[in-house]
């Protein structure tokens, strides 16, 4: 098995502190409401019986096989001959880990007591694109303004909003403070760069704020069968929001670890004619998560929806910016962030 443990720097794996296990369990329980499909309780937790039941649950419910073109039967038959019964926890969890690895999916992730395997490449051979400290150093500079859980700046004829997590709960009133600070802006700047997800509630509640009617964001394929190709699909509409909205021009942020429920909301975002999205092409993750409780207390979730976008792109790969910008070394050591001050530029002169 000695090649198959090479794999393991790939994933960047290691034994997790006690705290950060609790961490992890925690924010797994928060997300079950997705989905829980529960084990029968007889079932065997040897080696070669977890084994089955990763492989055999991710093969019913994971969702981009095709897409990725991945033969998960010949990826079985590569790792299946080093399954042992003799073999530890340890071994067990990163023989599984690295099979999962070969989905190539931020979203499939295995949770033990003593570690949580994830595939970080989406995102690690991009640049950064953001620097919280260069903002709140150069640009807030203690004048931003905490709503909710928003951060937002007010710089005269544009208001910048920074947003760090779709996980964080929005209340209309919290929305309704901000639209009310965009009276007789030239636009407004929302800065998701290094969210990397939550709720799409969130990011359909924050949406309808910038939109006088319904509109087409997209379709939901979610999986109906064990067939590879056992979806049904759902239309997606944003409604406008039933009171104070903003329809002037909106300027998105983005960077590679714009993930998941954020690479939703700026498919929802991009739907909208008066939105431009400058930066870089965000992380993907356009596959709504299932869970599984394993035979011998491990969790297992795998990408188990799709999501199109009116024109049939499958966004699970990223949604490139209408404009792209990368930040420079130069600019940051001067306090400059590039992206930012692209998207000023642009609602400042008028040519969005």
């Amino acid at each position: 098995m000695d090649h198959l443990h090479q794999l393991n720097h790939r994933s960047g794996r290691s034994l997790n502190s006690v705290l950060s296990f609790f961490l992890a369990i925690s924010l797994s329980a928060a997300m079950i409401s997705c989905e829980k499909v529960l084990i029968k309780p007889d079932a065997s937790d040897d080696p070669v019986s977890v084994f089955e039941e990763v492989w055999s649950f991710t093969e019913k419910h994971y969702s981009f096989f095709e897409y990725k073109n991945v033969d998960w039967h010949s990826i079985y038959n590569d790792y299946k001959p080093y399954v042992r019964d003799e073999m530890s926890p340890v071994e067990l969890f990163d023989l599984c880990a690295d099979m999962l690895y070969e989905l190539k999916d931020g979203h499939v992730n295995l949770t033990s007591s003593f570690d949580r395997s994830r595939y970080w490449e989406w995102y690690l051979d991009s640049p950064d694109n953001f620097s919280y400290s260069l903002i709140e150093r150069n640009y807030f500079r203690g004048n931003q303004r905490y709503v909710g859980p928003f951060r937002f700046l007010d710089m005269g004829d544009v208001t910048y909003v920074y947003y760090s997590s779709f996980a964080n709960p929005i209340t209309d009133n919290s929305l309704n403070i901000l639209i009310s600070n965009l009276k007789n802006k030239k636009g407004l700047i929302i800065d998701v760069r290094n969210n990397g997800g939550g709720s799409t509630v969130n990011a359909k509640k924050i949406t309808s704020r910038f939109t006088g009617e319904k509109r087409l964001v997209g379709y939901n394929h979610v999986k109906t069968g064990p067939g590879y190709n056992d979806f049904r699909r759902h239309p997606v509409y944003i409604e406008p929001y039933d009171g104070e909205r903003f329809t002037g021009d909106v300027i998105v942020l983005t960077n590679r670890r714009s993930y998941s429920a954020t690479t939703y909301f700026t498919q929802y975002m991009n739907a909208l004619p008066n939105v431009t999205f400058v930066g870089d092409t965000t992380g993907g993750g356009g596959g709504m998560p299932a869970f599984h409780d394993l035979p011998n207390g491990w969790l297992l979730r795998v990408s188990s929806s799709r999501f199109y976008s009116p024109d049939g792109i499958n966004i699970e790969s990223g949604i490139p910016p209408h404009i792209s910008v990368d930040m420079s070394a130069e600019s940051m050591a001067e306090g400059m962030d590039d992206i930012l001050e692209k998207a000023i530029e642009i609602l400042r002169s008028g040519n969005q």
